[in-house]
């Protein structure tokens, strides 16, 4: 049975990996578990909500931490909460029968309190997004470290971060799973866009971006190449940590801020753009990011331009790669112009990468380490594979 250890709470505005693999399993018929991140927010969630409820199908546990933001940190509270929270787990399970899937680091000191029958970590970013403050760094560093010496295996969203492992600790079950996607549930939820009422020679391009304004997002990218083409409106949607400054990006008139949507609006969103963009940093966290909207935007069937991402050849010819703002700026033109890749050609490898088929690799993988397989794992690699061949 698949624990979920993740990095965020459940209703977090951006659903990401943990949430959309926890579905996949439920809805393959496997009881799934989602641990929400240890915090304070967690704390008062539960003070709502209770200490587990039940979403889609997935129990959703919520540990009572007692932890401060400032005392998030502190390896002797974190044990202290965690046998609160083995107390509460082994109310609704065997431990010794389930895999826990750690997928931060934040959760190692907790790991000493919590006999679950096999560890493996799912390394989906590079470590120190993982830290909210960039002095706590080297602890979630240390963290990291500690995880991948006492797992049982470990799974990486990108070569790069599978090979850091491998290297840390040779030896070590390191599997490659990267992101996927809903894709039945963009094709569903995404309205055809209307005709614009403008005639064509007034209309206006869009090219658009949906997810996290954090820190691993270039603003001076953004900038650049919205300076380059002003014939082009540019449309961010999600939230903004703060970290960066987006006052004078905000004032320029083809530059449209417009916050955080549900993600159930994120398909429709999509579709009102003519293309969709990825203005990644190129430093240690761009370059080692496997990033789920890439996937998102090609079950909409949509052209992309991205920055240098982790393993761009895993796209074949369905995403353009820009190194500059002169580059990008000269690709958004070229896709304007003529999409070197067709809508079906997008949409079919989105379908051939979902979260079904991410969720039996993963199964796949976690009953690999022991050398079983059961029935309900053999069903799921079964529906993935079936998905693969439409």
């Amino acid at each position: 049975m698949p624990v979920s250890l993740a990095a965020v709470v459940w209703d977090f505005p951006l659903v990401g990996r943990t949430r959309m693999l926890c579905e996949a399993w439920a809805t393959a018929g496997r009881e799934a578990w989602f641990v929400q991140v240890p915090s304070a927010r967690t704390s008062l969630e539960r003070l709502g909500k209770g200490k587990r409820s039940e979403d889609g199908g997935v129990h959703v546990a919520r540990p009572w931490s007692l932890l401060l933001p400032r005392m998030v940190l502190s390896d002797g509270l974190a044990r202290r909460a965690a046998r609160r929270l083995r107390r509460e787990l082994e109310e609704w399970m065997d431990l010794q029968q389930a895999t826990a899937i750690a997928v931060t680091p934040a959760w190692t000191p907790w790991l000493d309190e919590l006999p679950f029958g096999r560890v493996v970590y799912d390394c989906i970013d590079e470590c120190s997004v993982h830290a909210p403050r960039n002095r706590q760094v080297a602890r979630f560093r240390r963290w990291e470290d500690q995880l991948i010496e006492r797992a049982d295996g470990a799974i990486a969203t990108a070569e790069v971060l599978r090979d850091s492992i491998v290297a840390r600790r040779p030896g070590l079950p390191v599997g490659l799973v990267r992101n996927g996607v809903n894709d039945e549930f963009f094709r569903w939820e995404a309205p055809e866009t209307e005709p614009s009422a403008a005639s064509d020679e007034e209309a206006r391009p869009v090219v658009g971006f949906v997810g996290a304004l954090y820190e691993w997002v270039d603003v001076t990218l953004i900038d650049e190449v919205s300076r380059a083409l002003p014939e082009v409106d540019f449309a961010f949607i999600g939230p903004h940590d703060g970290r960066s400054d987006l006052t004078e990006l905000s004032r320029r008139p083809n530059v449209r801020f417009h916050g955080a949507c549900r993600h159930r609006d994120v398909p429709a969103r999509l579709a009102t753009f003519d293309i969709c963009w990825v203005p990644f940093r190129t430093d240690q966290v761009g370059c080692a990011a496997n990033p789920i909207k890439i996937y998102e935007y090609l079950a909409l069937g949509k052209p992309v331009v991205t920055t240098a991402v982790a393993d761009l050849h895993s796209f074949g010819d369905l995403v353009r790669c820009g190194r500059s703002a002169t580059e990008i700026a000269a690709l958004l033109r070229e896709e304007l112009a003529d999409p070197a890749v067709g809508t079906e050609e997008r949409q079919a490898f989105a379908a051939r990468n979902s979260w079904k088929v991410r969720a039996r690799e993963i199964l796949d993988f976690c009953d690999g380490l022991s050398g079983r397989r059961d029935q309900a794992t053999i069903d799921l690699l079964a529906d993935g594979m079936a998905q693969q061949g439409r």
